[in-house]
């Protein structure tokens, strides 16, 4: 309840209002579509007609027993214009500092373990799209990247970006919201001996897996039969060097870093690249099952595409396609929150079944449609019983340790069939 009352206040903040607005004089006379009403129903995830979407949520707003139309869809369009995208980050950042602030974060061997992925998203057939965003085989598409918390889900940070942007480009711009006392885990993508030396410089560590083939110094250790080994990496390629000036560390500098080898089941091997130097803290045989929780990001993504239909956007600009994202983005990191205080309370209640059970992320962001704008403009203990309630009753059973070969047996269709989209 102290998280949403302070979502609340910053709405409500004169100063914040100030800070999110595109010019001095938006939202300053008295409308229907004020600068928290707009704010709301981005965050309700407007998917279908916006007339339909605006009628309901004027319904729920004014909690009037039928729909009437208050707002027209052009009005919204007009006014969404007046709205910075960067309003929807800052309320994630106050929920993230709340939640450190109530000790809620997990940590691994006293590091907290975090995740950057990119991905990619489709975006309205829009010329303005494409001069902006760029494209993609003749499509227009943005460049998407998240810093996540394995541990809980939430997004810390995230970039929707032209799509010109390269992945380790967009982990750049992620280092400043890395916390102490935190290690970052990165797949084979992202190796780089400016991105050693920077994270190096901002002392933070790292957990990354390396191409096989990555340099010579990589093939001997997979040519010894060595467990892990303990070496120096310097940027000996001009072009790595010339990216080391760019990033603002010497190019001449070496880092000192540990390789090590992981056997998967198919009999491969597989080589992680890390900071943790400690072998009595940090022993080899934990770094597999600890790559292995990189997992949580790329399902994080398939939660934004499916389940929230990342790709409908309710507006053909680029200022709604930014404004749909990092609403998004709020909405899911809300709902895995309660996702997360519930989980104790389940398996207290199921803890003599067989299997683990959670909540459906799907049902419970489905009860959150409608009703976190009731819990936003009128905060209640009993509201939010309410809804806990109703996500406690909709659960999954966890089932670790599937894995199914990929076998395509007809054309992708649009969506994921395990995957249902939200009300």
């Amino acid at each position: 309840m102290k998280i949403v009352q302070k979502i609340t206040s910053q709405l409500d903040c004169p100063d914040f209002i100030d800070t999110h607005r595109q010019r001095p004089h938006d939202f300053t006379r008295r409308r229907q579509l004020t600068f928290k009403n707009l704010v709301l129903f981005l965050l309700n995830q407007p998917r279908t007609a916006l007339q339909t979407e605006l009628d309901q949520f004027y319904r729920v707003l004014n909690q009037a027993s039928a729909e009437t139309q208050v707002v027209t869809a052009q009005a919204f369009g007009k006014a969404r214009g007046k709205l910075k995208p960067e309003v929807f980050e800052s309320l994630n950042q106050t929920l993230q500092q709340q939640l450190d602030s109530l000790g809620l974060r997990q940590t691994w061997r006293g590091l907290r373990v975090l995740a950057v992925d990119g991905s990619t998203v489709h975006l309205p057939l829009e010329s303005v799209m494409t001069r902006f965003f760029g494209c993609h085989s003749e499509f227009p598409v943005a460049r998407l990247s998240m810093l996540y918390d394995v541990a809980d889900g939430q997004t810390l940070h995230s970039l929707i970006v032209p799509s010109a942007v390269g992945e380790r480009d967009c982990a750049h711009l992620h280092l400043a919201h890395l916390p102490a006392d935190s290690l970052t885990l990165f797949d084979r993508g992202y190796p780089g001996h400016w991105l050693f030396a920077l994270l190096e410089q901002h002392r933070r560590h790292f957990l990354m897996r390396l191409p096989c083939g990555y340099n010579e110094q990589v093939k001997q250790f997979l040519r010894s039969g060595q467990t892990e080994d303990t070496q120096f990496f310097s940027a000996s390629h001009p072009e790595a060097r010339l990216f080391c000036t760019e990033a603002g560390v010497d190019p001449a500098g070496r880092v000192e870093l540990r390789l090590i080898r992981v056997e998967l089941a198919s009999g491969e091997s597989e080589v992680l690249l890390t900071s943790l130097l400690d072998r009595q803290a940090f022993p080899a045989e934990v770094f597999a099952d600890l790559y292995h929780r990189r997992w949580g990001i790329e399902t994080d993504y398939r939660r934004l595409k499916q389940t929230l239909c990342l790709d409908n956007f309710s507006g053909r600009s680029v200022t709604a396609v930014k404004q749909d994202f990092h609403a998004g983005q709020l909405l899911k990191n809300l709902a895995l929150l309660m996702q997360h205080l519930l989980q104790p309370v389940i398996e207290q209640r199921h803890k003599s079944r067989k299997l683990r059970w959670k909540v459906n992320f799907t049902q419970g962001v489905s009860r959150l449609k409608n009703t976190l704008v009731d819990l936003l403009v009128r905060p209640g203990v009993q509201g939010l019983a309410n809804v806990m309630e109703l996500m406690a009753n909709s659960l999954s059973a966890v089932r670790p340790g599937r894995s199914f070969p990929r076998q395509r047996k007809r054309l992708a269709s649009r969506g994921c069939e395990g995957y249902k989209p939200t009300r």
